[in-house]
């Protein structure tokens, strides 16, 4: 399996378990955009709900992510965590239920033991004819996708399980940035 340059053999013998997760040493630095090229900016210290909203103009030091990459034994799609770090702390992204994110601070787990994580997502290509365009399954509600909810004249971050095979508000690019 190869993204963005970095490849796994989702069938090596490794220290994994039937159904569990370990954090690689690789890592992708990037800007997650939506369908409207918006910037994903996180907001992990705003308890109101808009802790990951996205903006045409944005803060670079909010919406810079690092995609901790994590190897598995199911091989749904490329596990990854979403990790930011703001004024020296650190948060991941996290889903409490099937429709709601936080971000927690501290570092994502190195080992997850199960099927099922609130901090993994699969990223997956959104369509074969779009080899840039992602979408992003979480390993907690199998079918619910990071999304985008417009609520408040706000673009915010959110879980949503698709009706249609295609759905823009469930697709995302992520632009590499360097360390």
């Amino acid at each position: 399996m190869a993204t963005n340059g970095i490849q796994f053999d989702c069938n090596s013998e490794s220290e994994l378990q039937c159904d569990s997760w370990a954090k690689s040493k690789n890592t992708v630095q990037a800007v997650i955009l939506n369908y409207f090229k918006e910037a994903l900016e996180a907001h992990p210290e705003d308890f109101s709900g808009d802790v990951a909203t996205f903006k045409k103009e944005y803060d670079k030091d909010r919406a810079c992510f690092k995609l901790l990459i994590y190897r598995d034994t199911l091989c749904k799609g490329f596990s990854v965590a979403f990790t930011i770090t703001i004024l020296n702390k650190t948060y991941y992204l996290s889903c409490i239920n099937t429709k709601e994110l936080r971000f927690k601070e501290g570092d994502p787990p190195q080992k997850i033991d199960g099927s099922t994580s609130d901090v993994i997502f699969y990223q997956k290509n959104a369509s074969k004819g779009d080899p840039s365009s992602f979408v992003f399954e979480s390993a907690l509600g199998q079918g619910y996708f990071l999304a985008f909810k417009n609520e408040d004249g706000k673009h915010k971050l959110t879980l949503k399980r698709p009706e249609d095979q295609v759905d823009e508000r469930t697709h995302f690019r992520t632009v590499s940035k360097k360390s």
